[in-house]
């Protein structure tokens, strides 16, 4: 007789639990598609909204109780009804909408890491479309909703408190999408008039942000490519946000035209991922890291924090970080100073 194995002494129940992840992804995606959040923003029952919106009656009930399960809708007797996070998050046209991005994160579990055994074998994917047609509207909302997860208030309380930021007058945010980060930089110092430099499919949505929130006074989108056009002379803080993840090879010509473009005394700040030493470390920046590195139309390089620095002072600024980072959003803030 061979006996039963004792259980070894590892978390498994931490890391069954973190495999239901998935699923969640995929009840928030069909509830958002399906307007369920709207609808039970007042109590509702699962039978209400089957014979409202013309859905499957016991398919419905599971879902909703799926949904009650995840945290998404609380439930009493027979009534659902939005738990505060899936009102403040779930709902289009709030300020804290998280669906863009949401479809996002399904899009791209779907496209790439389900064929990341193939690609271990055959290389990275090849796609026909040229990498920047990725930054439609949708990709750029997705973005913005990201911001408001807490990423840009960090980062606009640690750039606001340093001493050059209220007395600068001009902040060029390169490949700044959204335009969310000039738009309350500008907010933050009244003197301040913002540039968002970007694509010039991107600095159309990058127009309607701005008009919503109804600074197009001191917030202008301006298009170009930051990698290859020039955004003018004259700049007393050049912002980027996510957007340098790029080899060496484009990195540096880009903060060389960073640092011409500044005045003597000017900020470069990035706000990035970033990595250990190791490269193992936070696992969020690794899967990402990853994950770009699955498609052959992109050359995608995540730094790690020292090899980042050595960039920036290898162009001449002098460098201070700061860690701003979550568990969600685990950003690096590095301050360049130019002499």
């Amino acid at each position: 007789m061979i006996p039963v194995p004792e259980l070894p002494d590892i978390d498994i129940e931490t890391f069954h639990q973190s495999l239901n992840g998935g699923e969640k992804l995929f009840l928030i995606k069909a509830a958002i598609d399906h307007e369920v959040f709207e609808f039970c923003e007042k109590p509702a029952t699962a039978a209400d909204f089957s014979s409202t919106r013309g859905t499957h009656d016991g398919l419905t009930e599971k879902f909703f109780n799926a949904l009650a399960a995840a945290g998404l809708l609380t439930k009493t007797d027979s009534t659902f009804q939005n738990s505060p996070l899936s009102s403040a998050c779930f709902i289009e046209g709030k300020p804290f909408y998280q669906g863009n991005l949401i479809g996002l994160m399904l899009k791209t579990r779907l496209e790439r890491w389900s064929n990341l055994g193939k690609c271990l074998k055959e290389g990275p994917l090849q796609p026909k479309n040229d990498r920047r047609q990725v930054f439609d509207a949708r990709f750029i909302k997705a973005m913005a909703e990201g911001a408001m997860r807490g990423g840009l208030h960090r980062t606009v309380a640690t750039v606001t408190a340093l001493p050059e930021f209220q007395t600068a007058s001009k902040l060029v945010d390169i490949g700044g999408g959204h335009g969310l980060y000039a738009i309350a930089f500008a907010q933050a110092n009244p003197n301040l008039q913002s540039v968002v430099f970007d694509l010039p499919q991107v600095v159309d949505v990058t127009s309607d942000y701005i008009q919503s929130y109804a600074i197009q006074d001191r917030v202008t989108a301006v298009a170009g490519d930051y990698t290859t056009d020039d955004w003018g002379q004259g700049v007393d803080i050049v912002f980027a946000s996510d957007c340098l993840y790029r080899p060496p090879e484009v990195l540096v010509p880009v903060l060389n035209r960073i640092k011409d473009s500044l005045n003597p005394g000017g900020l470069f700040i990035s706000k990035h991922w970033m990595m250990d030493d190791e490269r193992t470390s936070p696992d969020t920046t690794v899967y990402f890291d990853l994950m770009v590195s699955l498609m052959g139309n992109f050359s995608g390089h995540i730094y790690t924090r020292t090899e980042w620095r050595q960039e920036i002072e290898s162009t001449g600024f002098a460098v201070e970080g700061v860690d701003i980072s979550s568990p969600s959003k685990p950003s690096m803030l590095f301050v360049g100073r130019k002499s």
